[in-house]
């Protein structure tokens, strides 16, 4: 395996990071719109028949969050929590750049690395919404939280939440990326180590 230069690799690095970037902010607007689409459909899915019925939207950069099963007979005051939406999928760049700077891969395996990562990392941020969307149920619906959810309920999504948002949020793209890369990126670094010259010994 051709080792490259350390400098080279973090200049590659840059660069990718720069084109993701600029990726993102060209395609934002139809991914969020992607995302708002396909988690409006599995949160239809997940709540059925019962009185947990949200509309989610899209406003902007702005994800829309309403309740409207329990605000049914309320005219007056519609209640929305809203988020901009960008908080939640811009660790796409992080990976898009991890995957196409990765030493080792071949042109073929780096394609469907990319596209698979990307998915993965796209059905973690349909989760975030529809924790989020679960998360006003169980805490900010006032007596309706209070009567329907446990301290055990509590618990769990307040978890969820804090951990898909921060920790998650960053950590799932180096994941991801060592999850198909582990096997090039490992042998890559084994193979630096080897080729690191010695020192010489004074005489």
């Amino acid at each position: 395996m051709k080792l490259e230069p350390l400098k080279l690799l973090l200049l590659k690095g840059l660069l990718f990071l720069i084109i993701g970037l600029v990726l993102w902010i060209y395609l934002q607007p139809s991914y969020s719109k992607l995302i708002v689409s396909v988690s409006q459909e599995v949160v239809t899915w997940l709540q059925g028949e019962g009185m947990e019925k949200t509309w989610i939207g899209l406003q902007g950069n702005m994800i829309l969050y309403i309740p409207r099963g329990l605000i049914a007979g309320e005219k007056k005051n519609i209640f929305a929590w809203k988020r901009d939406i960008r908080d939640i999928h811009y660790n796409s760049v992080i990976l898009f750049a991890l995957i196409l700077f990765s030493p080792g891969l071949g042109f073929g395996k780096r394609g469907w690395v990319l596209m698979a990562g990307l998915t993965l990392l796209f059905l973690i941020q349909v989760l975030t919404v529809l924790v989020q969307a679960k998360f006003i149920y169980v805490f900010q619906m006032g007596e309706y939280s209070r009567a329907h959810y446990r301290a055990w309920d509590r618990n769990i999504i307040a978890f969820l939440k804090q951990f898909l948002e921060l920790i998650g949020k960053f950590s799932f793209p180096f994941a991801i990326w060592m999850l198909f890369t582990y096997k090039e990126t490992t042998g890559y670094l084994a193979g630096a180590r080897e080729a690191k010259p010695r020192k010489r010994r004074k005489r």
